[in-house]
């Protein structure tokens, strides 16, 4: 639903800012689907630099601001490409709006769920193997050449006096 209402906010405010452009004689009518392509394509470009920005734990505040200078200008070019009437300019207003708000929504869910999932993960990494499942990994990573000090370093939570019991239960079995 995120989608499909940021798609339709997307293509109404293309059309306005399409023939706002062409009426303008900013573009010539041939190119005409350049200027709104660049003018709300910045917001989900910005939106899409700001996620990226988030989930690597780095500062999101200057993409954020061009989300908002982005749809800034979208919402007046909308408001523009109408009449006088103050009705008109609010909902001229509104997909460049519900672009806004349906893509930042869209970007929090995918950063809360792979931040959900990243916790699962980890979870899931910092449970004990049982002794059997933790036999056939240190058997899987010596097959594949590691040694011993290698091993502990991908099982952290075992001790390297475990590794090396189990490489001796593992080599008493060849």
């Amino acid at each position: 639903m995120v989608g499909g209402l940021a798609l339709v906010s997307f293509s109404l405010s293309f059309e306005a800012l399409k023939d706002l452009a062409v009426r303008e004689k900013v573009v010539l009518a041939h190119l005409g689907y350049l200027f709104p392509l660049m003018v709300d394509g910045a917001v989900v470009v910005f939106s899409l630099c700001a996620l990226r920005a988030s989930l690597r734990k780095e500062s999101a505040t200057m993409m954020r601001l061009l989300v908002v200078l982005a749809t800034t200008g979208s919402v007046l070019f909308n408001m523009m490409h109408v009449g006088d009437s103050w009705l008109a300019r609010c909902l001229a207003a509104t997909p460049p709006v519900l672009l806004f708000l349906s893509f930042e929504s869209l970007m929090h869910s995918i950063k809360k769920e792979m931040e959900r999932g990243i916790q699962v993960a980890r979870q899931e990494a910092d449970k004990p193997l049982s002794k059997e499942a933790r036999l056939a990994e240190v058997e899987r990573l010596l097959a594949g050449g590691q040694s011993a000090s290698e091993i502990v370093e991908r099982l952290p939570s075992v001790s390297l006096r475990t590794i090396q019991r189990d490489i001796g239960v593992i080599e008493k079995k060849i």
